[in-house]
């Protein structure tokens, strides 16, 4: 079910079967464990939780939650002797959002039912450090996929956790992609990097960090200009289906085949984004007198 994986001496990481493929991190230090995110359903954060009780004999102490959104968060509960950490936005998005979405969720599938967010108490805004064990971790805010993303940086073993800020398929329907674009420029500043965790799907390792984020920002580039091209020229829905994903540089199997929905959103997000910020021009520019 759930796939772990040691990617450094201290650092594994633990991936979701049942959901999108979501990552979750762990560093292990002689002082206890800090978790980077938890998986979507209780029975698979269990499973992170018995490996480190039984297999490592040892507590989680921190919890570093990256942004608000319920792949996430939703297994916080579980360690309750964990402090939890997040972005200042993540806790206000958690109480306005992500519990009403969760009392919503739990009518619909039984295996949620025991499920309570934990808010974050320990908050950080533009960059903030935790150091336990001999291990320093540094948390930067990382916008563009959600407004409250942050990512982080395990100094000593040069591992990069990303967050949704990087996925195989870049999406930002909940946040801004000019943000986006900044926030992965900002990441190909973050150097050494030995491994970078995605929020969903494989590890990318030192030889390819660059160049995947480089062909990041080079999606965004390509399907901005491509839902440009469609607005300004009167286009549709039929012209918007027929941007192809791997025109804008990215594979239709990726993320276990979930890549083209996830395209198909960012376009229609796009679209209306165009379209009310040329309505709301035209509703500024000064009215013609009558004579």
């Amino acid at each position: 079910m759930v796939q772990r994986e040691r990617i450094a001496d201290h650092v594994y990481i633990f991936r979701s079967g049942l959901y999108a493929q979501v990552n979750a991190g762990l560093v292990v230090t002689r002082e206890g464990c800090i978790l980077i995110d938890t998986l979507p359903f209780p029975q698979e954060t269990k499973e992170i939780l018995r490996f480190v009780r039984q297999r490592l004999r040892s507590q989680v102490r921190y919890i570093i939650l990256t942004h608000s959104h319920a792949d996430h968060v939703y297994g916080a509960y579980l360690f309750p002797e964990a402090d939890v950490i997040g972005h200042l936005l993540s806790r206000e998005l958690m109480i306005r959002q992500t519990r009403p979405a969760l009392a919503a969720a739990r009518q619909r599938n039984a295996a949620l039912a025991e499920v309570h967010l934990r808010l974050p108490t320990l908050l950080t805004e533009r960059e903030a450090t935790v150091r336990l064990g001999g291990f320093t971790l540094i948390m930067r805010h990382s916008p563009g996929h959600a407004p409250d993303v942050i990512n982080v940086y395990v100094k000593e073993e040069k591992v990069l956790f990303a967050s949704d800020t990087v996925m195989p398929i870049p999406y930002f329907i909940n946040g801004n992609i000019d943000n986006l674009r900044r926030s992965l420029r900002a990441l190909k500043q973050i150097v050494p990097v030995e491994d970078l965790v995605q929020g969903h799907g494989e590890v990318l390792l030192r030889g390819e960090v660059q160049s995947a984020l480089d062909a990041q920002l080079e999606y965004l580039d390509k399907v901005e200009n491509a839902v440009r091209e469609v607005y300004e020229s009167g286009g549709g829905k039929a012209e918007l289906n027929a941007i192809d994903i791997e025109a804008c540089g990215v594979s239709r199997i990726a993320l276990g085949g979930l890549a083209p929905q996830l395209h198909r959103a960012n376009i229609y997000f796009l679209f209306g984004q165009m379209k009310r910020s040329n309505e709301q021009k035209a509703k500024s520019l000064p009215k013609k007198q009558a004579v």
